[in-house]
């Protein structure tokens, strides 16, 4: 199940405000700027991983903050009891294992093979919006839905995905109930859970 995890982060937005044109324009260039910087960048990242890495986390963090979506990983009632240094703990190691997994991964996604479908605003409220693009890898098809909402960033708020869920699959939940199951094999111990998180290589690949 741990394959569908790279997936959370083959798209991602970013935006200023809202109409419904600019959520199309917005989905596609934030994915372009992200897929132009992995394909200009592949040897470096062969070359000098820490130097991509670093460049790379500097676009990745404007499309999708990961302390929010770490939070809705660890779950509501796990992060209200959680310390700030086990909150913080968390943040990091999620932090680091997506970015260093899954720049690698989606080099190896082609651009071409996604495209936007349609999106609306659930109840009518727009600061939320679902966005459903089709994607293709090894000859299969996928569905993917995100889950948009606009948060505080700075002094204003704009646009992050903070949910996705692929071929049916809520990849947060699936998530959530895989750092649960951690923290219950460590006894509770919320560090010994944060330290054993990783993403395995499995994951990366969208292959039965």
């Amino acid at each position: 199940m741990k394959k569908y995890f790279f997936l959370f982060f083959l798209y991602f937005f970013s935006t200023y405000s809202f109409s419904d044109q600019e959520v199309v324009d917005y989905v596609n260039q934030q994915h372009d700027e992200i897929f132009n910087y992995l394909s200009e960048n592949k040897s470096l990242l062969e070359s000098d991983r820490k130097s991509f890495l670093d460049q790379f986390e500097l676009k990745f963090s404007k499309l999708i903050p990961p302390e929010e979506i770490s939070k809705r990983v660890m779950g509501k009632k796990l992060f209200l009891s959680a310390s700030a240094d086990q909150i913080s703990a968390f943040n990091t190691k999620f932090k680091t294992t997506l970015l260093d997994s899954y720049s690698g991964a989606l080099s190896n996604i082609e651009a071409s093979n996604i495209s936007l479908e349609s999106h609306f605003h659930p109840n009518e409220r727009k600061d939320l919006a679902v966005v459903q693009l089709n994607t293709s890898f090894s000859g299969r098809n996928f569905k993917l839905i995100y889950k948009m909402k606009k948060i505080q960033i700075n002094e204003s708020k704009e646009w992050r995905v903070v949910g996705i869920v692929l071929d049916g699959i809520d990849i947060v939940s699936l998530y959530r109930k895989q750092f649960a199951s951690l923290v219950k094999k460590n006894n509770n111990d919320l560090f010994k859970a944060i330290d054993s998180w990783d993403i395995e290589e499995d994951s990366l690949s969208l292959d039965d």
